[in-house]
Order: C-alpha cells, then sequence, then structure tokens
C-alpha cells in the first residue's frame, strides 16, 4: 500500500512538472502542521478543455485524488477549485494562490 502511495505521489509530481501539462491556478492550504494542495491541471493549454482538479495532502502519505474534471463546460473547473478552497478556509484552513496564472 505504501508503494502504491509513493507511486502515485511520484505520478501527480510528474504531471505538474511536465512541459505539456500547464496549470492555470494551484493553492496551498495550511491549518497548524498540515498541508494541502489543490492544483488546476490543462493537459492541451492554451485549451481551457478538458481539465482536471487534483487535491493532495503531501506530508501523509495520501494518494492524490482528482475532484473534478470537465470535457466540455469551460470554466467548471476555476469554479469548483475556487468553491473547495473557500470551503477549506470556513474550516480554518489558510489557502494561497501559488501562481498567477
Amino acid at each position: 500500500m505504501k508503494y502504491l502511495i509513493h507511486k502515485a505521489c511520484g505520478l501527480l509530481l510528474i504531471l505538474l512538472m511536465s512541459p505539456s501539462v500547464s496549470m492555470a491556478d494551484s493553492w496551498s492550504c495550511h491549518y497548524q502542521e498540515l498541508t494541502r494542495s489543490v492544483v488546476i491541471l490543462y493537459p492541451n493549454e492554451p485549451s481551457r478543455l478538458p481539465c482536471k482538479v487534483y487535491y493532495a495532502k503531501p506530508k501523509e502519505n495520501v494518494i492524490p485524488r482528482t475532484l473534478w474534471e470537465a470535457q466540455n463546460e469551460e470554466n467548471y473547473c476555476q469554479r469548483k477549485a475556487e468553491a473547495f478552497v473557500d470551503k477549506l478556509e470556513s474550516w480554518g484552513w489558510q489557502c494561497a494562490l501559488d501562481n498567477d496564472s
């Protein structure tokens, strides 16, 4: 099980660093010693479709999850990610946008 978690985390890192995949936005959220990441990926940049919203717990050996994805509705991932970040903040998390894209 630990092997699968590390493999999934590695795959997400490869995706994030791949030149063919572009991030529109990513947020880092902190609460006490915990960290959460919310990332929107656009694999066919500059096209905004398809898109995926990933949620990760980088320091907890939890497999990153795809929360939402869209094939046909522009801005869907952006709206869902921003609403999720707002929800985290309402629970006491401190979130910040990582980039200005």
